[in-house]
């Protein structure tokens, strides 16, 4: 049984531009009221703005750094005095950050741990305190990468956090195996975003995922009834196969 999306919370992650985009725009489609987090405060600003005026759903943009708790713990209270609470959340923030091994530097190693890793921590546990827990039902979206499965050039850290990703992710669903509470990690490959572009990966020529398709899966996957766990999806362009 598939349920319907409309009327429902979703709390989405670095959703002002790209990926984080997309998915809140899927989300809006189906009729899901929109709380975006992000840095990048104008950018984030406009983009839920167009989003409710065009899709006439309800937003909320909350200007917080997904590494920082106290930023965390306030944009899910936000979120839920706004809302009255979370029906799904959907980490996909996260930078890269390139280097080989041996000239990663600690503070760039540290940085992308913690926003691609602990943000996803963080993020998880406060919306787990501070609704889901209570209700006990719900969506944890994790968004990793195909680089978390087999690693990437110049990306140690980067692959490192995705590969972490999957580990908390399998542990979470494991501590709300007595709940309703379902988690599902999606591991897109090659995805065409502003951060690809700016990538120097960025080549046309290489194939690239379409965003629209790794956005779809997040709201196909919020679709399912509680009976049905999908515990991982893995999208990739023809070309990375």
């Amino acid at each position: 049984m598939m349920i319907d999306l409309s009327g429902r919370v979703g709390l989405v992650t670095g959703a002002a531009r790209g990926l984080g985009l997309h998915i809140a725009s899927a989300l809006a489609d189906a009729g899901m009221s929109i709380a975006g987090l992000d840095t990048r405060k104008d950018d984030l600003s406009a983009a839920l703005t167009d989003l409710r005026q065009r899709r006439g759903v309800a937003t909320l943009a909350l200007e917080a750094d997904v590494s920082s708790e106290p930023d965390v713990i306030g944009a899910v209270e936000r979120t839920v005095e706004t809302f009255g609470r979370i029906h799904a959340l959907v980490n996909n923030a996260g930078i890269r950050l390139v280097a080989p091994v041996w000239e990663t530097g600690t503070e760039t190693w540290d940085k992308i741990m913690a926003v691609n890793l602990r943000g996803e921590f963080l993020c998880t546990r406060e919306v787990l305190r501070q609704s889901m827990l209570e209700h006990g039902d719900g969506r944890l979206i994790f968004i990793s990468s195909i680089a978390g499965r087999r690693g990437t050039r110049n990306s140690c850290a980067y692959s490192a956090a995705k590969w972490g990703i999957l580990g908390l992710a399998h542990s979470t669903a494991q501590d709300l195996k007595d709940t309703s509470i379902r988690v599902t990690t999606i591991t897109p490959g090659r995805t065409e975003t502003p951060m690809a572009h700016e990538s120097e990966q960025w080549d046309p020529a290489r194939g690239w995922l379409d965003p629209d398709a790794v956005a779809r899966a997040v709201a196909y996957c919020l679709r399912q009834d509680p009976a049905t766990v999908i515990p991982e999806f893995h999208l990739h362009h023809e070309a990375e196969l």
